[in-house]
């Protein structure tokens, strides 16, 4: 007779994986991806090391998987506020905000994510995330052009080159090595909003130009 798992051994296993994945994600929060060693995660996560290859082949196969999971949910969240009932304007506002946002207060994860060279196989899971989050942008360009809200661009080139931008605006100012962030991050955080609104055709209303200006003053 051919071996069932019990739904007892099954959550029991899916229990472990989640530790094993909660572990590497500590590590790489705490010092990016090149701070995931199997002996350390296996640590982390209260199981003996070779236990670790019995979910994950390779260090590389969890990194992937870490990667996968933070990338997701990240996305996730943008594409919910994206298809959101609000103006396109309001929408593209609140996205551009909430990713940068989340990336300089999750610094050194977002470093990670964003910047640290990684291997060919993150690699692609990076660029595939990328045009996710560029597709993010075409769907509210989209509906601005449509409503009238926005004027004709075309979407698929500007959602590229904002989505393109936030990345490269945050390398610097989210490495390590770095102090931009010190003493005041929502400066980074504005000055990304307004040149990614600028760039769609959109100007912040005055009331949130008097925000910024409040927010980016030292």
């Amino acid at each position: 007779m051919a071996y069932r798992q019990t739904d007892k051994v099954a959550a029991r296993l899916a229990v472990t994986r989640r530790s094993i994945l909660d572990a590497a994600q500590g590590l790489v929060a705490e010092g990016g991806f090149a701070a995931v060693q199997m002996t350390e995660v296996a640590k982390k996560a209260g199981v003996a090391t070779g236990t670790l290859y019995r979910y994950f082949s390779s260090k590389e196969a969890l990194c992937r998987q870490v990667f996968r999971e933070v990338s997701t949910r990240e996305m996730g969240m943008l594409a919910e506020i994206a298809s959101g009932d609000e103006p396109a304007r309001e929408r593209l506002t609140k996205v551009l905000r909430t990713f940068a946002g989340r990336a300089v207060r999750g610094r050194r994860l977002s470093y990670a994510l964003l910047a640290e060279p990684v291997d060919v196989n993150l690699a692609e899971e990076r660029s595939f995330f990328r045009r996710t989050h560029a597709e993010i942008f075409v769907g509210i360009l989209e509906d601005g052009i449509k409503n009238g809200e926005l004027r004709k661009i075309d979407a698929r080139i500007a959602a590229a080159c904002i989505a393109g931008a936030i990345p490269t605006a945050l390398i610097g100012p989210l490495a390590p090595q770095s102090h931009e962030l010190d003493n005041n991050p929502d400066r980074v955080v504005e000055e990304i909003v307004t040149f990614c609104l600028a760039g769609a055709g959109v100007a912040l209303p005055e009331s949130n130009r008097q925000t910024r200006e409040r927010r980016t003053t030292p």
